[in-house]
């Protein structure tokens, strides 16, 4: 998703604000469907298996991120002693 910033009168932001709380939604929401509307274009659908490899694990390093390569050499040097 791309930023964009916009320049709207005060009286027109608590206006819009207002009608998306109703909504129950955010304001950037709100913008997003009214250009949608206004363009003709429909939401796109995202299922479960859009997200890609994006995977949650439980335990672990915490750091794992950064030492990758560390804790992976460090785990392949003791395989090879216990071979």
């Amino acid at each position: 998703m791309v930023a964009t910033m916009i320049r709207i009168p005060d009286d027109e932001y608590k206006l819009y604000k207002e009608l998306a709380a109703e909504k129950g939604e955010s304001l950037a929401e709100f913008f997003r469907k009214a250009a949608r509307k206004r363009a003709g274009i429909r939401k796109k659908k995202y299922s479960i298996w859009d997200l890609g490899t994006k995977i949650i694990a439980k335990g672990g390093p915490r750091d794992g991120s950064v030492n990758a390569d560390k804790y992976y050499y460090e785990y392949e040097d003791k395989k090879r002693r216990f071979r």
